[in-house]
């Protein structure tokens, strides 16, 4: 299905935290490209082509599909921010948006209620505009940032909800929580064994080179392109 919609020359849109903007690869960095500004805070444009967007982004053109992508993943935001601002990200011509985001929402009292509500109204919104939605989980994190004081939640309950929703909406799921932990296991590794990386963020919670590779392998495998 999807390997059909791509060969039409989509325009592909991506909104939600840092980890879907990409950080966490190398070569990665911020932009003075506001994206958005709430509660005062500028969200710059992040480019980065060794995240899991950049490698999806070189293997169409090296495929040969005619799609564009265009990121709009704003560091820091959580799933308010990004439902006030939908209109700001999303483009008219848009026709296919992944999503990706909840993390930031595990630092809120309400947190897990906050992110259900928010991207059930996220998605709701794209699908009444007429956009293929797709929703992705994500990675794990290593201990030590799983377990900061400021996380009342875990990426396990958002990954849940996540699921959840897709479920619900009856849109499709890229699933990357559960792809690395299938990959940690058939590789009798841990989280911590592949989540850093040369000239990558490390710190324990943004996806190293080797794992936005995962990502990226997990999403043309789901999508069968």
């Amino acid at each position: 299905m999807y390997k059909d919609i791509l060969a039409k020359g989509v325009k592909i849109k991506i909104i939600g935290d840092s980890v879907a903007a990409g950080a966490g690869s190398s070569m990665s960095f911020k932009t003075e490209e506001v994206i958005m500004e709430e509660d005062r805070k500028k969200f710059l444009k992040r480019i980065a082509p060794n995240s899991w967007w950049g490698l999806l982004e070189e293997y169409l053109k090296e495929n040969y599909y005619a799609c564009t992508i265009e990121n709009k993943g704003c560091g820091g935001a959580y799933t308010y921010q990004i439902d006030k601002h939908i209109d700001e990200l999303i483009s008219i011509d848009d026709n296919l948006v992944f999503v990706l985001m909840g993390l930031n929402d595990r630092k809120l009292i309400n947190g897990m209620e906050e992110l259900k509500s928010n991207c059930e109204g996220i998605v709701d919104k794209l699908i009444s505009k007429g956009k293929m939605v797709i929703l992705l989980t994500p990675t794990p994190s290593v201990h030590s940032n799983e377990y900061y004081p400021n996380r009342l939640y875990h990426t396990d309950e958002v990954v849940e909800i996540l699921r959840s929703i897709a479920k619900n909406k009856n849109i499709l799921l890229v699933d990357n929580y559960k792809y690395v932990l299938e990959h940690l296991k058939k590789n009798q590794m841990v989280i911590d064994d592949i989540n850093y990386g040369d000239n990558c963020m490390n710190d324990g919670l943004h996806p190293s080179d080797y794992v936005q590779k995962l990502m990226f392998q997990n999403l043309i495998e789901t999508l069968e392109i």
